[in-house]
């Protein structure tokens, strides 16, 4: 199953990460600095993000999440703290 990575810039010196299946159009984001512009990258692809990989405990890792625009049965990976 071929997907596609798209590195996305956040803040002025972050990224996240979207991971996407282009034939289920099912996605997993890796880190959510802000969540404005992944979710421009999901829209515009017209995915949906089912996980959500959270690496470590910074607020510029975490600060996107309440915004993010996700499945409401997306999985969130990371610690309990960073998952508000």
């Amino acid at each position: 199953m071929p997907v596609e990575v798209i590195t996305v810039p956040c803040l002025s010196d972050n990224y996240a990460y979207v991971i996407g299946d282009p034939a289920t159009g099912d996605a997993a984001v890796v880190d959510v600095p802000e969540a404005a512009p992944i979710n421009a990258v999901v829209a515009d692809k017209g995915w949906t993000v089912r996980s959500v990989l959270l690496t470590h405990h910074h607020d510029d890792h975490v600060m996107g999440l309440p915004d993010l625009v996700m499945a409401d049965d997306a999985q969130i990976i990371g610690a309990a703290a960073d998952q508000h």
